[in-house]
């Protein structure tokens, strides 16, 4: 037994006056009851009254009169739980306070009490019981104090220090969107100069010698463009969750080669040589061709940017339990210990401002993340510090009780559908109708589809194209979406509510800079055959053309 517990044993229940608390620690022994009585009577910062064994209100000091309210004649004789807001006398917790005093001699806890005029005040009260010289619970002690104040100033504090918080957040996210509209302006107009700078020598036409380097030049410097506005809407879906999965068998081998295979020219043009450890045996999983090819270049390409002149890219497959374990080293630039647990979030670059070494918009590494834990796997780097080179590691669970080695199930591909054969030149004997309200855009189709060999017809508007179905009788339609008036989707549906004598039936591809996948989606509904995003490789716009063409369908030419 504690020695408060026999302390309270020892006290008298004559006097109920004398078993009140001070503070904190009940008080054991009185010299003058009536002395004491003046004295409690007499503090006024502190609510200081007695309670019965059933909790009704005993006494009443003049401090319980100024912070409660209540004069003893209005009080005294009442239950305790007059303090109390309604839900928490619902809830049982006078009772809850009572039974806790009596069992370990005190309770104390913080919360909202109730004066007389329904007002509230935030309190600290002490709950302390009484016993007699036989160990009975006689009464409680009670000892309340009003804190309001105290609690007002320090929510002021708090809500100070969240504002402090927010408004630094804000000043950050500023920081960072103020750095990543630099950053994107910077990457675009990069190799906007070059192409703007090209083109005007080559129309100049001073010097014919230099058409094949600036049409190298251009070409390469269009499709940096390309991957930064890839990336970009890569990063919106992963945002908003609409990045999806094609899976089937992948031979994750191969697809890291081919990726090397991308990567090699911007390597040699950096005298950084690639190296994978020898792995002849396919490593098949489940995953998505695309992607998978796409986080094997992220990650390569980053090696190869963050390389020394003649430096060294090592990339190594390995299986590790019922994974396979994608590894990309490099001796480079390596990473700060500081910045690693940033590394992968997107927008975040070690460095900033005008005196990067490293060009980028930060969003490649991240995009490998995700495209890794939408696999089910995960990714890690390490690396020993500044000048040390970086260590990236991808992790992919096998799934389906595929093995690390072997053939791929019949059916099953094991690269990416854009890396099959070029599909032939010839359009020769094929109508194409080209609907696109930018000019530009027409002609060039009209030149690409012409020199193959194709009867060309174009129109500017979905009116027009309608026209050209019932006149020319196209075996194709190359559409834009977002065009004045009447959009693609608009019109496809126009003609798909056509007899199929009448052109309800032409296969339809929609060639537009609307490249999200609810845009696909879309296009889809509206009729389209497929879709493709703007710039589009022309090999791939042949390739939808020649697997469209092949699909049976009646076919009506005008008279």
């Amino acid at each position: 037994m504690s020695e408060r517990d026999e302390s309270n044993k020892r006290l008298n229940t004559g006097d109920l006056e004398e078993h009140a608390r001070s503070l904190d620690e009940p008080i054991t022994s009185v010299r003058s009851p009536v002395t004491f009585r003046m004295l409690i009577e007499s503090i006024k910062d502190y609510a200081i009254f007695m309670l019965d064994s059933s909790g009704v209100v005993a006494t009443w000091n003049e401090g319980a009169k100024r912070i409660k309210g209540y004069t003893a004649v209005e009080i005294i004789g009442k239950h305790f739980s007059h303090f109390f807001p309604r839900e928490d006398v619902l809830s049982g917790k006078c009772e809850f306070q009572l039974a806790v005093a009596a069992r370990d001699g005190r309770f104390e806890d913080e919360g909202w009490r109730v004066r007389k005029d329904g007002s509230r005040f935030w309190a600290n009260a002490i709950l302390t019981a009484l016993y007699d010289g036989s160990g009975q619970l006689v009464g409680f002690a009670k000892v309340t104090r009003d804190l309001t104040e105290r609690r007002k100033a320090e929510q002021e504090r708090l809500e100070a220090q969240r504002e402090r918080f927010e408004l630094e957040k804000l000043h950050e996210a500023n920081r960072m969107k103020d750095h990543f509209l630099a950053t994107i302006s910077h990457e675009l107009r990069t190799p906007l100069n070059a192409i703007v700078g090209w083109a005007e020598l080559m129309k100049d036409g001073e010097d014919p010698s230099i058409t094949e380097r600036a049409l190298d030049t251009i070409l390469r410097n269009a499709k940096a463009q390309i991957t930064i506005v890839d990336d970009l809407l890569d990063m919106s879906r992963i945002v908003t969750g609409k990045m999806r999965l094609e899976l089937r068998t992948v031979d994750l081998t191969a697809t890291v080669r081919d990726a090397m295979e991308v990567v090699r020219p911007a390597a040699d043009a950096r005298d950084v040589r690639l190296r994978m450890e020898k792995s002849d045996a396919p490593a098949l999983l489940v995953g998505d061709a695309v992607r998978l090819q796409q986080l094997s270049w992220n990650l390569l390409s980053n090696a190869v940017k963050f390389s020394h002149a003649g430096g060294e890219v090592s990339v190594s497959l390995q299986r590790a339990d019922s994974s396979m374990v994608l590894s990309v080293s490099d001796r480079g630039h390596g990473i700060e210990a500081g910045f690693l647990p940033h590394v992968f979030e997107p927008f975040r670059q070690a460095e900033v401002g005008t005196t990067r070494q490293v060009g980028g918009v930060g969003l490649g590494l991240a995009i490998v993340k995700y495209i890794a834990e939408l696999h089910g796997g995960a990714v890690s780097v390490a690396s020993q510090g500044l000048g040390k080179g970086a260590t990236f590691r991808v992790r992919i669970p096998i799934r389906d009780g595929i093995s690390a080695q072997g053939t791929a199930p019949k059916g099953g591909e094991a690269t990416p559908a854009r890396e099959r054969g070029e599909p032939s030149k010839s359009l020769q004997g094929i109508r194409v109708l080209v609907v696109d309200d930018e000019a530009d855009a027409r002609e060039l189709l009209h030149v690409l589809f012409r020199a193959r060999g194709a009867a060309v017809q174009t129109a500017a508007s979905a009116e027009e194209a309608r026209q050209a179905v019932a006149a020319f009788g196209p075996d194709i339609i190359i559409c834009d979406i977002g065009m004045p008036r009447e959009d693609g989707y608009q019109f496809l549906r126009s003609l798909r509510e056509l007899p199929v004598d009448r052109g309800g039936a032409i296969p339809a591809i929609a060639l537009t800079a609307y490249a999200y996948e609810k845009d696909m989606e879309r296009a889809r509904e509206a009729g389209f055959n497929e879709h493709l995003a703007k710039p589009a490789n022309h090999v791939d716009l042949l390739r939808a053309i020649h697997d469209l063409l092949d699909v049976p369908r009646v076919r009506t030419r005008p008279s």
